[in-house]
């Protein structure tokens, strides 16, 4: 949670730098040719100045810390993720009655047959 509301003033203060940076040339562009007995008129361009030096210091610090806490969330972060947890008691597949009948038959009548022919092939064997 420290990450992300470090990183949404991170994103805020870079957002006002950039308008402080525009402001500044704006205001530049309207004292063009300024005579310096009106200096009273550069007021505004030193002061969206003097917002861009303390917004790149406030930026500063914010990525500075804003990238300490990335490291230490990494060290906290365990390596080992659970990927899906068990559920237990895991549920028994069965073949159903019909299933199990005809296969039951089809075992009983092959068991029958091969008992019938080698039965008879062994009782001319050994008489």
């Amino acid at each position: 949670m420290n990450v992300d509301v470090l990183q949404n003033q991170a994103d805020s203060i870079r957002a006002e730098l950039n308008s402080a940076i525009t402001g500044v040339a704006a205001a530049n562009d309207n004292v063009y040719n300024l005579n310096p007995a009106f200096n009273v008129k550069s007021s505004p361009s030193r002061r969206k100045q003097v917002d861009v030096q303390a917004n790149t210091a406030i930026l500063t610090q914010l990525v500075a810390q804003l990238e300490l806490s990335k490291v230490s969330l990494r060290k906290e972060t365990p390596l080992v993720q659970l990927i899906d947890h068990p559920i237990l008691p895991l549920e028994k597949e069965k073949p159903g009655t019909l299933k199990s009948l005809i296969l039951g038959w089809l075992i009983a009548g092959f068991l029958a047959v091969f008992y019938l022919v080698f039965g008879q092939f062994y009782r001319k064997m050994v008489a």
